[in-house]
This record gives C-alpha cells, sequence and structure tokens, in this order.
C-alpha cells in the first residue's frame, strides 16, 4: 500500500492525489464516490478514455435516503413526544404549538412550566409586572429556545432603556436580523420590536396570544 502511494504520488501532483485518497466522512460511500470524481477528473484532464460506473453514487443515494427516512422517524418520535408532554399548550396556542412540534431540532429547548411564586420573583427581581397573558404563557413553559430565531426565557428576561424609554425584554425574535429582541413596556399588553440594526423600536403585536400564534407561528412555518 505504501509502494502504491509512493508510485501514485510520483505520477500526480499533490492536489490530485489529495483528490483520490479517500476523505473521513460519517457516511460510508461519500469518500468512495469522492475518490472516484478525483479519478474522473484526472483522467477527464489526460485523455484518458474510460468509463464511469455509477454504483457509488447509487449507493451514496441509497444510503442517504436511509438516513433521511430515520431522521424523519426521529423527527416524528420527538414531536409525538413533545404533544404528549404539553397538551396544554396546544390547547391554548394550537398554531403556535402545530408549527413549533414541527420543526423542533435535538438542540431546541422548552422549559418546564414557571410557578406563580417564580413569577413574582421575577417580576420582584426586574420591579416590572409582566402582561397577563405573558404571565399565562410562563404558566405553560418557562421558555422556549428554538435555534431559527426565537427565544422566550423568564428567567432570561431583563431591564433595556432605549432611546430614553425603558423596556422589558421577553426575549429574541430574528425577524429581520439575528439578536433582534421582544420588548414589553409598564402596564402594556403591547408586544414591541427592537430591530438594533436599524436601531428602531417597532409595535410588533397586541398581545402575547398574537405574538404566539400570528407572528411566531408564520415565523417558523417559513424558516
Amino acid at each position: 500500500m505504501l509502494c502504491t502511494e509512493y508510485l501514485t504520488c510520483q505520477m500526480l501532483n499533490r492536489g490530485e492525489f489529495l483528490k483520490l485518497k479517500p476523505c473521513q466522512h460519517e457516511f460510508q460511500w461519500v469518500p468512495v464516490l469522492t475518490s472516484q470524481k478525483g479519478a474522473v477528473a484526472i483522467l477527464e484532464k489526460s485523455g484518458t478514455a474510460f468509463e464511469a460506473s455509477t454504483l457509488y453514487q447509487e449507493r451514496y443515494l441509497a444510503e442517504l435516503d436511509a438516513f433521511c427516512e430515520e431522521q424523519r422517524k426521529v423527527q416524528r418520535e420527538k414531536q409525538k413526544e413533545f404533544k404528549a408532554s404539553h397538551p396544554e399548550l396546544f390547547s391554548r396556542y394550537p398554531k403556535f404549538s402545530k408549527v413549533l412540534a414541527k420543526v423542533l431540532d435535538p438542540s431546541d429547548e422548552i422549559k418546564p412550566a414557571a410557578t406563580e411564586e417564580q413569577i413574582v420573583n421575577h417580576e420582584r427581581v426586574l420591579d416590572f409586572t409582566l402582561p397577563a397573558q405573558v404571565r399565562e404563557f410562563f404558566l405553560l413553559p418557562a421558555g422556549i429556545q428554538v435555534s431559527t430565531g426565537v427565544i422566550l426565557s423568564l428567567p432570561g428576561m431583563f431591564d433595556l432603556t432605549i432611546h430614553g424609554e425603558r423596556y422589558c425584554v421577553l426575549g429574541e425574535f430574528w425577524k429581520e436580523a439575528d439578536g433582534d429582541q421582544l420588548l414589553l413596556r409598564p402596564r402594556e399588553e403591547t408586544i414591541w420590536y427592537y430591530a438594533h440594526e436599524q436601531d428602531k423600536v417597532k409595535c410588533l403585536c397586541n398581545d402575547m396570544t398574537e405574538l404566539l400564534e400570528k407572528n411566531i407561528a408564520r415565523y417558523l412555518n417559513e424558516n
């Protein structure tokens, strides 16, 4: 094997040799298919007649199909488990919950429900009374984190002043750019939105229900 590699190196430049050398990959047939493509490129360049086999491509596609089906199976099981574990969330926010279950990724997080005592303690720390619908949401999950750009977190809330006005940060919603924030103002159910690249605060929706059932449900479905 070492002798063969040595002779091959003498006939090819380093770049060509590396194209032939199988790479490490979690799929069995990707390295072989990649090496075949490297060999085809070298033979075409040299003007050598050849006939490329379709075997490696067929094996790779079969392996990919099997992998995708397994991922779909895992996703279905996770969705089923999520729905069974959060019946009240599905009852209160059906559109949002249905889309969330569909897009859930293994890295996403649904926090256990908060208690009334925990909410009161956070309000005391923030010196901020949460709107009724926000409190209602956190009594189901204390927060959600979706990798495509939605974060709602009771323990993650903090005070923020923008352009001289005080807000409480409800979480993140990457509607326009990564890191854009959802904001609350004292004594309001209205949800505001800080587009940090524009340095603007915008009115997003009337309340928490509209945020989840309309804005976030549509965003998750599109992303």
